[in-house]
């Protein structure tokens, strides 16, 4: 009785190993499918975009040297640029150039509205009297002049091999006078990205 007892109990002494084993077995698995999915793809994304405008966004608002600009000046006239690409391969569409620093404007516009003035780019503004008024256009010596422009320049250098592409990317943005070329705050976003070979083919 008592050896059958003790067989029992050995028997289940190594189902309870074996569960354990295919559980961490399991979780190795989950782990690599995970890390496999974000390596996709070494390309600016969504993520990125959130992450870098949020930031971009709580530097200005917390900045000492905008802070005093405001108390000194009154609200900041600031034209927003888009992006200027000098990524090395990387396509920087239009609408996604202007996201990455449109997303900052609207982040400021929202939380602190009483600070800033936000003016149109020049050219979009000219092409929109255009399209919309029936008379011949001269200049609008009436519209508001910007004080500030907010830009952003994105750079990236990229690694190939047979495994993997690797991919750092520094995004920097500033804040300038228009009148004096000075950099009222400058601002940046480094993020280094890999991607296994087997998912770019």
């Amino acid at each position: 009785m008592r050896r059958e007892e003790a067989r029992r109990h050995e028997d289940t002494k190594a189902r309870c190993r074996n569960e354990r084993v295919l559980l961490v077995c399991l979780l190795l698995v989950a782990g690599c499918t995970s890390a496999v999915k974000s390596g996709r793809n070494t390309a600016l994304d969504g993520v990125d975009l959130q992450k870098m405008t949020t930031d971009m966004a709580m530097q200005i608002a917390g900045d000492p040297d905008v802070q005093s600009a405001i108390a000194r000046d009154g609200a900041l006239r600031i034209v927003v640029q888009p992006v200027e690409n000098l990524m090395t391969a990387e396509v920087l569409p239009r609408g996604a150039s202007e996201a990455f620093t449109g997303r900052v404007r609207s982040l400021l516009s929202r939380h602190a509205p009483q600070q800033y003035v936000w003016v149109m780019n020049r050219d979009a503004f000219y092409n929109l009297r255009k399209q919309e008024l029936d008379f011949e256009l001269g200049p609008a010596p009436d519209s508001i002049q910007p004080d500030y422009a907010l830009t952003a320049t994105f750079r990236s250098l990229t690694n190939e091999d047979a495994q993997r592409r690797k991919s750092a990317y520094l995004c920097t943005y500033e804040l300038t006078s228009l009148q004096t070329r000075e950099v009222l705050w400058t601002g940046r976003y480094e993020v280094n990205k890999v991607a296994v070979k087997g998912f770019l083919d």
